[in-house]
């Protein structure tokens, strides 16, 4: 007893520890729900965006915990059901059974009922979590809709700026103080550290003067003897200057910020100081930007397809939008940092919207001015004006210039009407929008190349996966093709969330609500997944692969060593490829969930379907399985089909290629070899027949002629011995006697030249007899 009691005592304490564990779990799933309540009555007191987005991040960190507790229990649960499951049922007569195994069940359904009870829980957070995210979303968009439909007092009335100058005096007191806080914290530190302020400073600029050094020198010279030839050589420097120049710009700012701050300083300042940053690095990365799409120093090096005309026209604008964007935000943060008055703010909002439609409208008008010169100088040449309107500019630029009438047009009519918000981020956005396509085009543009240039079977990488791996160069550069297409939908993408962040849907909702998706979506009791799908996709490749090298060894190693001709070698071969495609069918759907008796019940869905849709095809497809089976016509075969006639090549799935005499090929469908007359000149016998028919006059020595014909058969070296050639005479017709000779060769295709070249030899024969035949 002692034994056995040493013996319970660590399985005793192990089903402590993991009930402790379980209760400490279900403790912190409690807490979650609780959270989750608290957040979903903070909603109901309408909180600022800070407070938003502050819930946001807590019911994401309970959601993920409590999905983190389902996937990782979940098996547990599964295996408790498999236990009881093979305990089965408790037995109406309790002697029925031992003790041990009563208690058993009893220990496990406890547990099962304890863990089921917490998933439950812990799936009803992730649905609650989810709801509230949707609510907060919806909140913050509905704020947004509210900002941009609020109308004040028009710039243009007086009562907007007597509202302006009743709240001057309090305004420029707040201003003051926040210009006298900065002003204060850099003097102290100034005057505290003046070397290490001033070298901040003059490292600064070292770095500025050595990024425009690389910039001009290192990375021409980079360019022409690392990267190869292509496209990349144009991309690849585009992006190397804009990253330099970026770089460059953050470390210099962050050095001079270094140089003028001491840290720690206040809130206040600390912030503006990073947004201060933050709209530095913007801006150089945005005139960077235009430099290096435009290009107008190097036009070989310029990406987009406009004309050095078009590109000189363009040149100032990024400076200028850039500019305009960082004044009106670092005017709006100043503005809420000192705490401004509402009519400062709409002052401050309306001045942003004067500036960045102001740009835009510049640039347009300078279009329109280069549009309206290139046309006046084609009517002076006698050319025409709309051709070298689109020499000058593509189709694009001029849906962007109609775009931006557009926008325009909202902005003065919003400044007019005293939508200020409204015009203000229309304006704002016509300006962010051109920079986050801008770079997301570059970035498309230099990922197709990069992969390309490396990737593709004329790259390095792909030529040492061809060679290496002995992997088909069509299907490099079909990986290559593939994975820069995704590469790129994986940009287009973040733009799209870039772009949208400012409608109130923050990225943050946009990525959540994608690995939502990414986490399945169930139709009916199937999941679909990226994870299930791209399994499904792994396990159709490798089937894919193995079937292909199967079909090699039989094809080369296996079926030269059996009796089988070419044809049925052939046929084996397509069959077992056709079988093995719809068992790596199988297998795909198989990886995805879909069980064997669904596979089945949706092919003969399928089949049916198919079947009453695509008659001809189902039709063409099934003769030529019986093609392939039955083999009365095979690879090889000469045959005659209508108007065809030719060796057969291949046996596809709806047609079968015949090649004629001339050269061309005929594609026949499977469903006429089947059900009409075809003449398989080499089904039972490979041999070709040669035929001549030769009418004479009666007077002429038939034994001579027939001796003639013999002649003229054996001579030929094609011509067998066996079956040997004979001369018969068909008949008299209107005073002549008709002979057929025939004669056979090897194979059909040799029949024609064998005839012509005979008969060359018995027309020069009967010349030399002087017999004539008429």
């Amino acid at each position: 007893m002692r034994h056995r009691y040493l013996l319970r005592l660590p399985l005793t304490l192990l089903l402590a520890m993991v009930a402790a564990h379980a209760v400490a779990q279900d403790d912190t799933i409690e807490q979650g729900r609780s959270t989750l309540e608290q957040v979903g009555a903070q909603l109901e007191r309408q909180p600022d965006d800070a407070a938003l987005v502050a819930a946001r991040e807590t019911t994401l960190k309970i959601q993920a915990r409590s999905q983190q507790f389902i996937d990782e229990r979940a098996p547990e649960l599964d295996s408790l059901d498999a236990r009881l499951a093979e305990l089965g049922e408790r037995p109406g007569d309790p002697g029925a059974e031992s003790g041990d195994v009563t208690r058993q069940r009893e220990t496990l359904q406890s547990r099962r009922n304890a863990l089921d009870a917490q998933l439950r829980q812990a799936r009803l957070s992730v649905v609650e979590g989810g709801q509230l995210l949707d609510r907060i979303a919806g909140t913050r968009q509905q704020r947004f809709h509210d900002t941009l439909s609020a109308r004040t007092t028009a710039p243009w009335r007086m009562r907007f700026w007597d509202a302006l100058a009743g709240s001057a005096p309090r305004d420029r007191a707040r201003l003051r103080g926040l210009a006298g806080e900065l002003r204060q914290a850099v003097v102290a530190h100034w005057a505290a550290h003046p070397v290490r302020a001033g070298g901040a400073a003059l490292l600064a600029a070292l770095v500025i003067l050595l990024a425009r050094l690389l910039a001009r020198r290192w990375v021409p010279g980079l360019v022409a003897g690392r990267v190869p030839a292509g496209p990349l050589r144009r991309s690849a420097p585009a992006v190397a200057r804009l990253l330099l120049a970026t770089l460059a710009a953050l470390l210099a700012a962050m050095l001079l910020r270094d140089a003028l701050l001491p840290l720690p300083v206040s809130a206040r300042v600390d912030a503006l100081s990073r947004q201060v940053v933050g709209l530095t690095v913007y801006v150089a990365f945005v005139v960077a930007l235009g430099m290096v799409l435009l290009a107008v120093r190097r036009p070989s090096w310029r990406l987009p397809a406009i004309s050095d005309v078009a590109a000189r026209t363009l040149r100032p604008y990024p400076l200028l939008a850039a500019l305009a964007m960082a004044a009106a935000a670092l005017a709006q943060w100043i503005g809420s940092h000192a705490n401004a008055s509402l009519a400062l703010t709409v002052a401050i909002t309306a001045m942003g919207a004067v500036l960045t439609t102001a740009v835009a409208l510049a640039a347009m008008l300078g279009v329109k001015r280069l549009q309206r010169r290139a046309q006046l100088a084609a009517e002076a040449a006698g050319e025409d004006p709309d051709e070298a309107c689109r020499i000058h500019f593509r189709p694009w630029m001029n849906a962007a210039v109609v775009v931006g009438w557009i926008g325009v047009s909202i902005c003065v009519l919003g400044l007019l009407t005293g939508y200020v918000a409204l015009s203000a981020f229309v304006a704002a956005q016509m300006l962010w929008t051109a920079v986050v396509v801008s770079t997301a085009w570059l970035a498309m543009r230099f990922i197709d190349d990069l992969v390309c240039a490396v990737l593709t079977s004329r790259g390095a990488a792909g030529r040492r996966l061809s060679s290496h791996f002995g992997i088909q160069a069509q299907r490099v550069d079909q990986a290559a093709v593939v994975l820069s297409m995704a590469l790129r939908i994986g940009v287009a993408l973040a733009a799209l969330v870039v772009l949208v962040a400012p409608y109130g849907a923050s990225g943050d909702d946009l990525v959540g609500r994608a690995m939502a998706l990414a986490r399945g979506v169930t139709v009916g009791e199937l999941v679909l997944s990226p994870r299930s799908i791209g399994r499904a996709l792994l396990v159709f490749a490798l089937a894919c692969a193995v079937l292909q090298l199967f079909q090699r060894w039989l094809a080369r190693r296996y079926l030269p060593t059996t009796k089988m001709d070419e044809g049925m070698r052939a046929s084996v071969v397509t069959l077992i490829g056709y079988a093995g495609m719809v068992l790596a069918l199988a297998m795909a759907l198989a990886a995805i969930g879909v069980s064997l008796e669904r596979i089945a019940w949706i092919a003969s869905a399928l089949s049916v379907g198919i079947g009453f849709g695509l008659q001809a095809i189902v039709q063409n497809f099934i003769s030529g399985l019986i093609l392939l089976a039955e083999r009365p016509v095979k690879v090889g075969d000469w045959v005659v089909v209508g108007d065809a006639e030719g060796d057969i090549r291949r046996i596809n799935v709806r047609a079968t290629e015949i090649q004629t005499g001339d050269r061309t090929t005929v594609l026949v469908p499977n469903s006429e070899l089947i059900t009409k007359t075809v003449r398989n000149r080499t089904y039972s016998n490979a041999e070709g027949l040669v035929k001549i028919v030769l009418p004479m006059p009666l007077s002429t020595d038939a034994d001579l002629v027939r001796a003639l014909l013999l002649e003229a058969f054996q001579s030929h070296p094609g011509i067998l011995d066996a079956p040997a050639p004979s001369v018969l005479i068909d008949g008299i017709d209107q005073g002549r006697v008709i002979f057929s000779a025939t004669g056979f060769v090897a194979t059909p295709r040799l029949a024609a030249a064998a005839r012509s070249a005979v008969m060359f030899e018995l027309l020069r024969r009967l010349r030399e007899l002087n017999i004539r035949m008429v």
